[in-house]
């Protein structure tokens, strides 16, 4: 329908702060203005080491079918306020490849992913150069508000793009990739590796493969996943079921 491809975004309110328009004019610990962006817009090397514990606002569209749930920022994501900017994230290849997107988008074009009912998230919203600077608490931690916003929005599915996160924030220590059997509130869950060039055990071609069933679960006219109040994980967490 045209109105659904006349969808703009939305960040939600909480856990954000300004982004790209703070770019032109970034200044480091002591107060001394950072080199600007260079002619193709990407951040220069001080303004991407500055980004450092910085955060992304959430891209939520109005309407989510797949709410994207990354570890947590890059220095690049931290740096220009867009999501998987790091030049050698993967993401933006695999969806084009797996059919969620008609072309390869840049991490600016968040009109184009929302229009489709794309939105991301982090379960750690401060930009870190790598994955591992984050601690196990900080994952735990997160796992509250990602649940609220899931309520909020009520995406159809949540796809976490990270598979050892998963298992510490969810304690599912055997979960792999793939639909996982819980629910989170309202939506299903799958799993699905990280795109991050640093993944070694998944080349270009793995990861559009297993990105591809998940576009294959939500192109198929199915109804959204049955939930039930003992089928949630939030339930789970929280010691009022166990389903392991």
């Amino acid at each position: 329908m045209a109105a659904d491809r006349d969808r703009r975004w939305q960040a939600v309110p909480d856990r954000t702060i300004p982004a790209m328009e703070a770019q032109k004019d970034m200044f480091d610990a002591e107060g001394s203005r950072l080199r600007p962006a260079d002619a193709r817009g990407r951040p220069s090397r001080e303004q991407v080491l500055a980004a450092h514990g910085t955060t992304v606002p959430n891209l939520v569209a109005p309407e989510t079918v797949v709410l994207l749930c990354g570890i947590n920022p890059s220095l690049e994501s931290g740096a220009t306020g867009f999501h998987f900017a790091n030049p050698s994230n993967r993401l933006w290849p695999v969806l084009h490849q797996a059919g969620f997107t008609p072309r390869r988008l840049h991490p600016s074009e968040t009109d184009e992913l929302t229009s489709r009912g794309i939105s991301i998230t982090s379960l750690v919203m401060r930009a870190t150069a790598r994955a591992d600077e984050i601690d196990d608490d900080e994952i735990r931690a997160g796992v509250g508000p990602l649940t609220d916003l899931v309520e909020r929005i009520s995406p159809r599915w949540v796809a976490f793009l990270g598979l050892a996160a998963y298992r510490i924030g969810f304690r599912r220590r055997t979960a792999r990739v793939g639909h996982q059997p819980e629910t989170l509130g309202p939506a299903g869950i799958w799993l699905l590796p990280n795109p991050s060039g640093l993944n070694a055990h998944y080349q270009l071609p793995d990861l559009v493969r297993v990105y591809g069933e998940l576009h294959a679960a939500v192109s198929a006219p199915r109804a959204r996943p049955v939930t039930g109040s003992a089928s949630t994980l939030r339930q789970s967490l929280e010691g009022t079921v166990t389903l392991l």
